[in-house]
């Protein structure tokens, strides 16, 4: 028969949990650094998996988010590469900085879906905020070229 006891289980208290990182994390530089590493090599899927890694434990890095849209791009994966500079645009537009790469990427991903009317006004935009930047001008002359075929 069990007797009733008013002591505590015999258990030891448990220390408070911290965040989990995985064994090879080192932070954001090193990871940042290991995805490049990764795209001068042609390992582009690596290249994916490093930044997708890195942005589980640094999801508001704006230029992993950016780096990942490019590397989608690059390897066909559209969607994603639409929903990572879209992010990316998010971030930026709640942390303004004056380096828009992550529109011109997400407009070139529209243009690459043929979302051609999105992609220009997105580019216009862009052109508006950096009347001097002849790559934008240029992006624009090719596409109104591309456009009129």
């Amino acid at each position: 028969m069990l007797a009733v006891s008013d002591s505590a289980p015999n258990t030891q208290p448990q220390p408070a949990m911290s965040t989990p990182l995985p064994g090879n994390w080192h932070g954001v530089s090193d990871g940042m650094t290991t995805a490049r590493k990764a795209i001068r090599e042609g390992n582009l899927e690596q290249a994916e998996f490093s930044l997708t890694e890195l942005l589980e434990f640094a999801p508001v890095e704006i230029k992993a988010w950016k780096l990942l849209a490019r590397i989608q791009r690059q390897l066909g994966h559209i969607e994603e590469g639409i929903a990572s500079a879209t992010r990316a645009l998010q971030l930026q537009n709640n942390a303004p900085t004056d380096e828009p790469l992550a529109s011109v990427t997400l407009a070139r991903l529209l243009w690459q879906q043929s979302e051609y009317h999105e992609a220009m006004r997105m580019l216009e935009l862009l052109i508006e905020k950096r009347p001097d930047d002849t790559e934008l001008s240029t992006l624009k002359l090719h596409w109104e070229m591309e456009e009129a075929v």
